[in-house]
C-alpha cells in the first residue's frame, strides 16, 4: 500500500510516498479501513518540524484526521458493520469521562501512526460513524478541528443562548465554533486579518468581526460590543501572542479554551492577575463528545466549510498552503 512516511522529522520536505505492506490479518474486535479522505491540522506541521516530543514512532505516517470505509471485519465486532463510512478518533484511548494519560493519548499521527496511507487496521472502538449526508472529505475534517470545538465550547460547562463566544480567525476550529456556537443561540465575536476576511467571516455567520490589524486593542473592542463585560467562552488559537488580549477580552467568571499553538506556547504568566476566568485547556475530546456532536451536525445537517481539496500526493503542497496562513477553513485530501 501507499503511505506517506517522515524519518527525519525535519519539516514538509522530509515527507515522501513510500510502498509497504498493507496491515496484516485482523485480531478480534479489529477492522480495516479502506481510507478515502484525509484532512490537516497547525498540530501536522508541529510534529513533521520536531516541535512536538510526543512522536514516538521512527517512521511516521503523518496526520491525524481521516474517514474511510470498513472493508473487513474481525469476530466480536459490533460497533460498526462492512461498508460503514467512518472518521477514526483522534486520541483512540479516550472513550469518555475526563482525559487522562495513556500511550496514544497524544495523538493519531504522532504518538501513534497517522492516516495518511491506503488502509489502516484498528480497534472497532477507535471509528465514529459519520452523519449520512457528509462526503468521506467533510468527514475526515471532524476529529480534531471539530471536536475540539464542540469540547471547549460545551464540555465544562453548558453553553446557553445569548452567551458571548469569542473566536480567532479562520481556520479549522474557530470556523467549527462558529457553527456549533450558532445552533445553541450564541452571539459570535470573531477577530481577523483584514475587512475581506472578516467579511466572509460574518456571511459565514458571525456577529461581529474586528480586524484586529485595523485594531490592534481588540480586546478593548470586544468589551465595548459586550457592554464592558466580556466574553462568556473566549476559544484561544493564537498562543503565546494572543494570549493575554484573549484571557482580557474573558468576563470576570467565564472561560477560556486555550486550543492553538500558532504563535508558540503562552508563558504561564500571562494568567497571573486573571483568577476570575476559568482556564481550561483542550486536548480535543472523547469519542463520546465526537458522537455527541455528530448528533449535532446530523440533526441540523452542517457542513463543514472546507477551503481547498488536494489528492493524496499533493500532501506536501497542502501542508505548505496550511503554513501560508491564507486558507480559510479546512484543507482536505483526497484518497485516489
Amino acid at each position: 500500500m501507499k503511505a506517506f512516511i517522515s524519518r527525519t522529522l525535519s519539516g514538509v520536505d522530509s515527507l515522501f510516498v513510500h510502498d509497504m505492506p498493507a496491515p496484516g490479518p485482523l485480531a478480534p474486535g479489529q477492522i480495516r479501513v479502506a481510507m478515502r479522505a484525509a484532512s490537516i491540522n497547525y498540530r501536522d506541521l508541529l510534529v513533521l518540524s520536531g516541535a512536538l516530543r510526543s512522536v514516538t514512532v521512527s517512521e511516521l505516517i503523518p496526520c491525524s484526521d481521516g474517514a474511510g470505509e470498513v472493508v473487513e471485519v474481525a469476530p466480536e465486532v459490533w460497533r460498526v458493520k462492512m461498508g460503514d463510512r467512518v472518521a477514526l478518533t483522534f486520541n483512540p484511548d479516550w472513550i469518555g469521562g475526563p482525559w487522562q494519560p495513556s500511550p496514544a493519548a497524544a495523538g493519531r499521527g504522532g504518538a501513534i501512526q497517522g492516516v495518511m496511507c491506503d488502509e489502516l487496521v484498528v480497534n472497532q472502538h477507535e471509528a465514529v460513524v459519520l452523519p449520512k449526508h457528509l462526503s468521506f472529505e467533510e468527514g475526515a475534517t471532524l476529529p480534531c478541528a471539530a471536536v475540539t470545538a464542540w469540547h471547549a465550547l460545551c464540555a465544562a460547562a453548558p453553553l446557553l443562548p445569548g452567551m458571548n463566544v469569542l473566536l480567532q480567525g479562520g481556520g479549522g476550529v474557530s470556523l467549527f465554533a462558529l457553527q456549533l456556537a450558532k445552533l445553541f443561540g450564541a452571539r459570535v465575536i470573531i477577530i481577523s486579518s483584514s475587512p475581506e476576511r472578516c467579511a466572509r467571516l460574518k456571511s459565514l455567520g458571525a456577529d461581529e468581526a474586528i480586524d484586529y490589524r485595523a485594531d490592534p486593542e481588540w480586546n478593548v473592542a470586544v468589551r465595548k460590543l459586550t457592554n464592558g463585560m466580556g466574553a462568556d467562552v473566549t476559544i484561544d488559537v493564537g498562543g503565546a501572542e494572543t494570549i493575554e488580549r484573549a484571557l482580557a477580552s474573558t468576563r470576570m467568571g467565564g472561560r477560556l479554551a486555550p486550543v492553538g499553538l500558532l504563535t508558540g506556547r503562552p508563558n504561564t504568566g500571562a494568567f497571573v492577575g486573571y483568577l476570575g476566568v476559568d482556564v481550561t485547556p483542550i486536548r480535543v475530546g472523547s469519542r463520546q463528545d465526537f458522537e455527541a456532536m455528530n448528533r449535532a451536525i446530523d440533526c441540523h445537517k452542517i457542513r463543514p466549510v472546507i477551503d481547498s481539496r488536494y489528492a493524496f500526493e499533493q500532501l506536501p503542497d497542502a501542508l505548505r498552503h496550511l503554513q501560508s496562513g491564507r486558507h480559510m477553513g479546512k484543507i482536505v485530501i483526497t484518497f485516489g
